[in-house]
């Protein structure tokens, strides 16, 4: 028997990172060793990272038999960019969609998502988030999350079928709610505790993870199944060199304008499972939006973009990725928001009011002048707009979704800019969550899954508008039943 003196021995060896692959091979191997790590030393589910997909896959696991599930977080606090989102969760609701006159159906979720992302997804996995989204959003629900009964379109969404929370800050209620479910579960989070690598026996068995703690200090957490759910890596320069050159070094992240370093989205996650012999995705598909400035509704059709000039230069309904190329012809990085008092304002509008990110004028002359603006130019920029929303029609840039015109005011306008806001690549992973080899070897990795933004392949080139949730959620609570149900030697519930 390998005692808890010689497992000790073998977590004291990772004094460094280099020492990290030889050292944990000894330690690897005591797991699996017969009658070896004592049981309460050895965790059914480990989950890397404490977002939506990794608190999702910690309930799950739960909820599916797991005894023992530990939640790794690098950070102090969990939430990871589920907290700083708006909140749209898309997914299919039959009552709120007659509420208002509409249908809606898993075909036309399923076309809306496969077309948007350019038909470069994984049909499986979009068919598998589309099917499951109505019983997360039950799931949900059952946590005690309260929804406004209204759908809403969210930005670059298609169609009118996102959720969000009766509450201002809809992705931070999220959080607690699963954070209580979790803990009330029996669920334990190690917050400042940073994954570093898989580990794997002589017999290329997970086993574990070798991590730095808060301490700073390296150790081994051994488990019988790993879920990756440590986010994208939007915030790692390197990994953004290597994979999308083509996007601006200067851009920042929505999650931390200005301040790069304190993005967790550092491709922790990826980094590890590559190195582990699996399976990449769309790595190429990096997705920038502008969020942060003169931005403040959560859905499309009842603003306008201006050029520094005044003059509209796009689309305002459009894939993100087609409104950034349009504004990259103009030759300006900036552009202007203008909405008026009649929309429907999302949950950071204070904020960026307080800010002076946001301000309001009475007239249109006011607006003119406080953008810098001839007055004429912006008169019929407005005119021509709500020309087009009157008629349905617009010959400029051929938008064909209209809520309102601009005609009510205060109008609120500001600048803004794009910034990096998700990684639509990612490991590759089964509808199972089973994180996939590297096609070389083919098949699976045992014991590993994923979930959210670390996986790639869900969402193609592009991610519509309300999906980022409603992936982390669908495919963390699918990551985490299967790594209980691994754990206790059953297979994959699909299976």
């Amino acid at each position: 028997m390998i005692s808890r003196r010689s497992i000790a021995g073998a977590s004291l060896a990772l004094l460094s990172l280099a020492a990290l692959p030889q050292a944990s091979r000894a330690a690897a191997d005591a797991v699996s060793s017969e009658g070896g790590v004592p049981p309460d030393e050895v965790w059914d589910v480990l989950v890397v990272g404490a977002g939506a997909a990794g608190l999702a896959a910690a309930v799950a696991a739960k909820e599916a038999g797991a005894k023992r599930v530990l939640v790794l977080e690098k950070q102090a606090l969990a939430g990871g960019h589920m907290i700083v989102s708006s909140g749209m969760l898309n997914a299919l609701d039959s009552e709120g969609q007659a509420r208002a006159g509409r249908r809606d159906s898993a075909e036309q979720f399923f076309r809306d998502t496969f077309e948007g992302g350019g038909m470069a997804a994984d049909p499986d996995l979009v068919l598998r988030m589309v099917n499951e989204s109505g019983a997360v959003f039950g799931w949900l629900k059952g946590m005690g999350l309260e929804f406004d009964p209204k759908l809403y379109e969210a930005y670059t969404g298609v169609y009118p079928r996102a959720h969000r929370t009766i509450w201002a800050r809809s992705g931070m209620e999220y959080g607690w709610k699963l954070m209580a479910r979790a803990r009330a579960l029996g669920a334990v989070v190690r917050y400042r505790t940073r994954a570093e690598r898989l580990l794997f026996n002589a017999r290329g068995e997970l086993t574990g993870v070798g991590v730095w703690d808060a301490a700073l200090a390296p150790h081994v957490v051994f488990a019988r199944s790993v879920v990756l759910a440590a986010g994208g890596f939007g915030a790692n320069l390197a990994m953004r060199a290597r994979w999308a050159p083509a996007i601006p070094r200067e851009l920042d992240t929505t999650y931390s304008p200005g301040h790069l370093k304190e993005d967790p989205a550092t491709g922790d996650a990826v980094r590890m499972a590559e190195q582990a012999g699996a399976a990449l995705a769309g790595m190429e598909h990096v997705l920038a939006i502008p969020f942060w400035g003169g931005r403040v509704l959560d859905y499309p059709g009842a603003e306008i973009f201006l050029t520094n000039d005044g003059l509209r230069f796009t689309d305002e309904t459009a894939a993100w990725d087609e409104v950034f190329a349009d504004l990259a012809q103009t030759g300006s990085g900036e552009f202007w928001v203008v909405t008026d008092s009649s929309s429907h304002k999302g949950a950071n509008f204070a904020a960026k009011v307080q800010q002076g990110l946001v301000s309001s004028a009475a007239t249109l002359d006011e607006l003119a002048h406080r953008m810098s603006v001839p007055k004429s130019v912006l008169e019929e920029s407005v005119r021509r707009y709500n020309e087009a929303w009157r008629k349905k029609s617009d010959p400029d840039f051929g938008r064909t979704r209209f809520l309102q015109g601009l005609s009510d005011p205060p109008y609120y306008f500001g600048r803004e800019r794009f910034e990096i806001h998700y990684t639509c690549g990612g490991v590759a992973i089964t509808p199972e969550a089973e994180v996939k080899r590297a096609a070389a070897a083919g098949g699976v990795i045992p014991g590993l899954f994923a979930a959210g933004e670390t996986t790639g392949g869900v969402h193609g080139k592009f991610r519509l508008g309300g999906n980022g949730l409603l992936d982390a959620f669908v495919f963390g609570r699918i990551a985490g039943a299967n790594a209980a149900h691994f754990a206790a030697g059953r297979p994959a519930a699909g299976d």
